[in-house]
This record gives structure tokens, C-alpha cells and sequence, in this order.
């Protein structure tokens, strides 16, 4: 039915652009050709701009309240990857709906647990994972249209791969849409859409060199193709789920969610459920890794 709905809308905006076009055909026609003829060209982009517009505006419709996790998620659409590659099959739940969220129980997640921490939900209890041995889990909460997160990338990306190939941390990222609230095209959701469907597969490396990439773009709002492209470079065929949007229902559920949760902006950065708030991510980062598992 919404398909139905989507090329009524079409086809009633073809129709009063073409109504439009027939009248002010007839009330130039004693204007001579030349205005004709530039009359008509301007209606052509009129109608080719009405028509995009309501076929836009569909397909954002388009995006289902509910959807499945991918094998490259956690339940709380956090991509998790340390040496041995992207973690798989690592939530809780084979799905998630933007409604739960907002629901009378949205005060604990589909797993049960509470909200109230004092970090987001699903990052370590800081003075837990003090005591424990094994790699620093990083999570950082970003944007592929924010300027601050390809800042973060151009100075931090290299080091923190080399962080993870040797071992010393896993870590996290989570896409957010903050800014598709203030530019069109949805553009970060797509980026986020599409970074599942590349880590579901590909390797570590090749992740973090295509989310690289896709910085380095920042500022431009890349179409769908032009995403597709950068993924095939790094070994991944992500067409299918860019035309069929089928990760979007997570990535709509990821940043309210976050955002219920204390993260009120990109790039919000964690280490062991510690925040980063200072000028030195290198002295910040190994000064966790140096005192994990010494509590």
C-alpha cells in the first residue's frame, strides 16, 4: 500500500506540473516562439524538480520501524573489531524497532537491563574493566557528514588501527544522524547503512580503510553509487542493500537511543566506559592501556 501511495504522489505532482505547463503555454502563445520555448524548458526542470522531491520524500518513507541486526552489529548497532577481524553475531537480539524505544518499558533494553548507567548502553563499567586483562574496548559515536569526526579520523584513524593490530584495544563504532536533521539527502544514515553492509564483509583493515575513504569525502554528500563505488575498492558488494535500505531501521534506532543515553554529539569517544574530554587522545588512550588490569 505504501508503494501504491508513493506513485499516487508521483503521479499527482506529473499531472499539476503538467496543468501548470498547458496554461502557461496558452497565455504565451502570443508572445512568440522564443518565449514559448523558454517557458516550456523551465517548466521541464519545474516538473523534473517536483517529481524528485516527491519520489525523495517517498523513499525516506520507505524506511520500515523495525529490521534485522546485522551479523557485523551488537544490539546496540555497534560494529566491533579488533585483530582477529569484525566481531559477528555478537546481539542479543535479531532485531530492533524504533518504537521500543518510546514504549511504557523503554526504560531497560530488549535485553533487560537497566538504563540508568552512567555510560552509554553496552560500554564497560569503568572500574570493572579496570581490573580486567585483555585490550581496552574504544567506542566511538560518530557521523560521516560530522567535520569534527573527520578531523578525529585524519589525526587518530592510523594510530588507532596500529592500536587494534597489536592487540592493545578492540574497538567500537557507532554511526549516528544527527546532521540529516539539517541537510538533505539522509546522507549520514546512508553512510551508516552502507558501513554495516561493508563490515559484514570484509576484514578489519579493510573497514577501517573504507570508513578512511568516506572522510575524506566529508562536506560532499556522496550519492548512492558514488558509496558503492569506495565499497568495492576495499572488496565489498554493497548495491543490494543500498537500493533495498536494509539496514536503515537499525540506523534509525541507533541514535535516538544514544542519544537517550548521554551522547549529545559527534565524536563522542570512550575507552573502557571512560570519556575522552581532553586535548591528547595518544597520552589518553595508552595511559588506559597501561593501567588495565593493574587495579
Amino acid at each position: 500500500m505504501a508503494k501504491d501511495r508513493n506513485v499516487s504522489s508521483a503521479d499527482d505532482a506529473r499531472e499539476r506540473a503538467r496543468q501548470v505547463a498547458s496554461k502557461q503555454a496558452k497565455s504565451t502563445s502570443k508572445s512568440g516562439s522564443g518565449w514559448i520555448k523558454a517557458t516550456v524548458a523551465l517548466l521541464v526542470v519545474a516538473i523534473v524538480a517536483i517529481v524528485a522531491i516527491v519520489m525523495v520524500n517517498s523513499k525516506s518513507k520507505e524506511i520500515a520501524e523495525s529490521g534485522p541486526v546485522p551479523a557485523s552489529a551488537n544490539q546496540y548497532g555497534g560494529i566491533v573489531m579488533d585483530k582477529g577481524g569484525i566481531v559477528k553475531d555478537a546481539s542479543s537480539e535479531p532485531s530492533r524497532d524504533f518504537n521500543s524505544l518510546y514504549s511504557a518499558s523503554a526504560s531497560a533494553t530488549p535485553s533487560g537491563e537497566s538504563t540508568a548507567s552512567p555510560v552509554p548502553l553496552g560500554l564497560p563499567d569503568p572500574e570493572k574493566a579496570r581490573k580486567e586483562s585483555g585490550p581496552v574496548t574504544l567506542t566511538v559515536f560518530q557521523d560521516f557528514n560530522c567535520i569534527h569526526c573527520a578531523q578525529f579520523e585524519q589525526e587518530y584513524g592510523e594510530e588507532i588501527q596500529k592500536l587494534i593490530d597489536e592487540g592493545k584495544i578492540k574497538l567500537e563504532v557507532r554511526n549516528l544522524t544527527f546532521l540529516d536533521a539539517a541537510h538533505p539527502g539522509e546522507y549520514s544514515a546512508r553512510a551508516a547503512n552502507a558501513a554495516y553492509s561493508v563490515a559484514n564483509q570484509v576484514s578489519t583493515d579493510d573497514y577501517l580503510n573504507w570508513q578512511r575513504e568516506m572522510f575524506t569525502h566529508q562536506g560532499n554528500v556522496l550519492k548512492n553509487d558514488e558509496i558503492i563505488d569506495i565499497a568495492s575498492k576495499y572488496g565489498a558488494d554493497i548495491k543490494e542493500d543500498m537500493d533495498n535500505n536494509t539496514w536503515r531501521p537499525l540506523v534509525s534506532v541507533v541514535t535516538p537511543e544514544s542519544s537517550k543515553n548521554g551522547v549529545s554529539g559527534t565524536p563522542t569517544v570512550y575507552a573502557d566506559g571512560q570519556q575522552y574530554t581532553s586535548k591528547d587522545f595518544t597520552g589518553w588512550i595508552n595511559k588506559i592501556i597501561s593501567e588495565k588490569g593493574k587495579a
